[in-house]
């Protein structure tokens, strides 16, 4: 599954939905008034938000063969808190003072709601998924968030109360997973495949900004090697790979290969086919 990168942000984001709707019920009821219902709401979202944060960094962890880091994870954590609490906030402070339930609220408004967090998870992703770019991570968050919504909208209206949230999260989380792997191909012009043994390839975004290769925290980790001892770019059409010791650039095509001990980095681009 780790080298089927949609798959496994799927799942990932799915899990940490799950568990992140399980612990937001423990947040304690204390909503005796408009302040309090809208307070609870926000902890819960954030709490949820944070679960599916942690998921889906952790899928970019294990999908480029990473050591754990706490700090990854910690980042993580913060984003998801702010941005499921500021989606929390926005949506029952507007349903609190809706007239009625009706069509657009309960369905429209919460999916936006729900697109609004994910766009906030989205450009925190973009961070950390390399040349992923700002703009396209807001816009796949935006996307997987609207329609992991009405996934949770759905869910929630099948299933018992706490299952039907516990399963809509999941649908949530891992919507924003696959859409921001799917944006991210879409849009991809060239990248690193990056041979760990047979069988085991991952494949990393190329763009203006580097990916790094070393041996600490790099894009690909590569044990033993100095931290960011090589860069791969992309710019104007030509890509080229960086030496941080000497500094000198080498001009790399389709199919140039970089051998690193046991691990084969590959170049492909958009006219090779398939990506």
């Amino acid at each position: 599954m780790k080298n089927n990168k949609r798959l496994l942000f799927g799942v990932c984001g799915f899990a940490g939905g799950f568990i992140g709707a399980l612990v937001a019920e423990m947040v304690p009821d204390f909503a005796q008034s408009l302040v309090g219902l809208v307070l609870r709401t926000s902890i819960w979202s954030a709490t949820s938000a944070a679960l599916i944060t942690v998921g889906l960094f952790a899928a970019g962890e294990i999908y480029n063969r990473k050591p754990f880091s706490l700090g990854i994870y910690r980042k993580g954590l913060v984003a998801g808190l702010i941005a499921g609490a500021i989606a929390g906030f926005v949506a029952q402070s507007v349903f609190s003072f809706a007239d009625e339930p009706n069509f657009f609220n309960q369905v429209i408004f919460r999916s936006i709601c729900w697109g609004i967090m994910g766009s906030l998870l989205g450009w925190r992703l973009s961070t950390v998924v390399p040349n992923l770019g700002t703009s396209r991570g807001v816009i796949a968050g935006g996307i997987g968030g609207f329609l992991g919504g009405i996934g949770f909208l759905i869910a929630s209206s099948f299933l018992a109360e706490v299952p039907g949230r516990m399963f809509g999260l999941g649908l949530l989380g891992a919507s924003l997973g696959i859409a921001v792997v799917a944006i991210e191909e879409l849009f991809r012009l060239a990248r690193l495949d990056v041979i760990w043994a047979p069988g085991e390839v991952t494949s990393i975004t190329l763009g203006e900004k580097p990916v790094h290769i070393g041996g600490g925290d790099d894009h690909v980790y590569i044990h033993g090697l100095p931290q960011h001892a090589l860069a791969v770019v992309f710019e104007g059409g030509k890509v080229q790979c960086i030496d941080a010791a000497s500094g000198k650039r080498s001009d790399l095509k389709e199919g140039s290969k970089i051998q690193i001990g046991k691990v084969e980095v590959v170049v492909r681009t958009k006219n090779e086919g398939k990506s």
